[in-house]
């Protein structure tokens, strides 16, 4: 299953349980959800526990490139 971008009220959700300032956040079916933080650093976060770890090394997705551009 390819990854959904979840919606505003679901990205909140993430942030508020992390306390996480969370740009983007995605599912990928399941009951673990992908985010991004606005200091691009990858995490995962389970909507059942609400526990939450920042990924040692994460697979980017095509869209951080348009979230977090190469200056210069």
């Amino acid at each position: 299953m390819s990854a959904q971008v979840l919606n505003p009220t679901s990205t909140r959700r993430i942030a508020r349980s992390t306390g996480l300032d969370i740009a983007r956040a995605w599912s990928h079916g399941g009951y673990t959800m992908a985010f991004v933080t606005t200091d691009h650093r990858h995490g995962l976060w389970d909507k059942k526990t609400g526990e939450w770890e920042f990924e040692q090394d994460p697979a980017h997705y095509a869209s951080c490139s348009e979230l977090f551009p190469v200056e210069g």
